[in-house]
């Protein structure tokens, strides 16, 4: 069992962007003055799964077109969910600053930019690993967001709790989409 979960940690740390930690604590000091920057940080990510997602959703095509667009509508469906439940806590923990519209934005424009795409529209297959790495770079970002938190001793029992759900999720978001992509079909 030790094995297993070392080698899908060692996998997700190899698939994950190398710069997604740094890239977090840029965002976090971003954040500046609120009570939980961490928080908001994990909304921006969030709105960047749904996003992603969607747009898989709405571009799915080929072979497994359908199967494929019904996923892509459970990942962003299950995903913008959460985004409510995270933002009414950064407001709830901090001030309406945790949720400033302009900095999310700024901030979901350099997920997107630093992620980018090709000049091409993806196959089917393509669309899944880039969701599937989109997912293990979250799971990365909230392991970090969630040390710091309990660093600084900011960490409420709800706030654990409803993080906590929320990676659980993800888990399952990775796992249906290792399951896509290792679809010997497509």
């Amino acid at each position: 069992m030790m094995k297993k979960r070392l080698s899908e940690s060692v996998e997700i740390m190899l698939t994950a962007d190398p710069n997604i930690q740094i890239m977090t604590d840029n965002m976090i000091s971003e954040w500046g003055g609120t009570s939980y920057p961490e928080i908001s940080v994990a909304l921006v990510h969030l709105k960047y799964l749904a996003a992603l997602h969607q747009n898989h959703h709405w571009t799915a095509i080929g072979d497994p077109y359908y199967g494929d667009h019904l996923l892509f509508e459970r990942l962003y469906g299950e995903t913008v969910g959460e985004i409510d439940t995270v933002a009414e806590k950064a407001i709830g923990l901090g001030s309406t600053h945790n949720v400033d519209l302009h900095l999310q934005y700024h901030q979901l424009l350099k997920l997107i930019v630093g992620h980018g795409s090709g000049s091409t529209m993806p196959q089917a297959s393509e669309l899944a690993r880039k969701s599937l790495i989109a997912e293990m770079n979250f799971l990365l970002v909230m392991k970090h967001l969630c040390d710091c938190l309990k660093d600084c001793g900011t960490m409420t029992h709800g706030l654990d709790n409803m993080l906590a759900g929320i990676e659980d999720k993800h888990e399952g978001h990775v796992y249906l989409l290792k399951q896509r992509i290792s679809n010997p079909l497509v």
